[in-house]
């Protein structure tokens, strides 16, 4: 499960015009513990995402860019988010919690783990130990847009309706296509 699509699922919504987005700086914060070949790999990646002309290209540089951070899960890691992954279709939240604590014990400079284990803490309303879970995620791999949304919805689920703000658009300048980009405003709605 991406954790964009969970993070999209929250509910509230924004009625406010969208913004533009600033383009991505010529050279990207650092990921840690990468290759220079996979930093090389990452900066390509982004490139292609601020130059996507519609949703449609987009959604597919996304998919590649979650298979860029999924890739460097070990193989413990990867059958922990499988169990993570299988327990949340069960909405056995406890069990999905319990393998991504092992997973950031087992492989602590993993982002995309850290950013899977956010969003089980979401889904179990533990929102300020998810966003402790975020800012481990964006030291690690600060264009994690993804993470950047999730931060923006959780604090503004919290009513931090202003310092949501600045994540959503951080977010929305990594990818102009986001679909939180509708969260960017002043008036938050909540969806009955």
């Amino acid at each position: 499960m991406r954790a964009i699509f969970g993070w999209t699922m929250a509910v509230l919504m924004i009625a406010a015009p969208l913004r533009a987005a600033e383009p991505i700086p010529q050279s990207l914060p650092p990921m840690a513990g990468i290759s220079a070949s996979a930093a090389k790999a990452r900066a390509a990646l982004f490139a292609e995402l601020a130059a996507a002309k519609n949703d449609l290209e987009a959604r597919a540089v996304e998919e590649r860019l979650w298979t860029f951070w999924r890739s460097f899960a070990d193989k413990r890691s990867r059958q922990l988010l499988e169990a993570s992954k299988q327990a949340q279709l069960e909405f056995d939240y406890g069990h999905a919690l319990i393998a991504m604590q092992e997973l950031v014990k087992h492989q602590p400079d993993f982002a995309e783990g850290w950013n899977q284990y956010g969003y089980v803490l979401f889904l179990a309303g533990n929102y300020d130990a998810s966003l402790e879970a975020i800012d481990k995620v964006l030291t690690l791999e600060p264009m994690h847009y993804a993470a950047l949304a999730g931060k923006g919805i959780i604090l503004t689920q919290q009513g931090r309706v202003a310092e949501a703000q600045a994540p959503l658009k951080r977010a929305l300048e990594i990818n102009p296509w986001l679909k939180e980009r509708n969260l960017i405003g002043k008036n938050p709605v909540a969806v009955p």
